[in-house]
C-alpha cells in the first residue's frame, strides 16, 4: 500500500569556497558522507553528479558533486544536516530540495 512521504535531496560540491578549487575528490567526499550517515544511522542513497554554480562573488564553477537522497526525515533535521555538511566542506551553500511523494517497500 502506497503511503505519503517526503524526499529530501542534498547537493554538495567538492570545491572549497575560499580556495576556488577542489580540496577533496568525489570519492573522498562520498566516503565522508557514507561515514557521516552510517554513524548517525540515517537511511540514504548517494548519487555522483557534476554541477555548476554561480557564487556570490561572481565566480562560476563546475564541480564534482554528490546528491544525497533521504526519505522520511524531518525538515528541521535535514536543515541542520545541510548546515553541518556546509560547514564541514567549507561550502558557500548546499542545495536542499524537498519533494512530496508516495512510497511503498515490497
Amino acid at each position: 500500500m502506497m503511503r505519503n512521504s517526503v524526499e529530501y535531496q542534498i547537493y554538495i560540491g567538492c570545491e572549497d569556497v575560499s580556495l576556488h578549487g577542489e580540496v577533496v575528490t568525489r570519492e573522498t567526499l562520498t566516503q565522508m558522507v557514507v561515514r557521516f550517515f552510517t554513524d548517525r544511522q540515517i537511511d540514504f542513497s548517494l548519487v555522483p553528479a557534476k554541477g555548476g554554480f554561480l557564487h556570490d562573488d561572481g565566480w562560476y564553477s563546475v564541480e564534482d558533486t554528490v546528491c544525497i537522497n533521504i526519505i522520511g526525515s524531518s525538515e528541521d533535521d535535514i536543515i541542520k544536516l545541510g548546515k553541518s555538511i556546509k560547514m564541514i566542506m567549507n561550502q558557500e551553500c548546499v542545495l536542499i530540495v524537498k519533494n512530496d511523494l508516495q512510497t511503498e517497500f515490497r
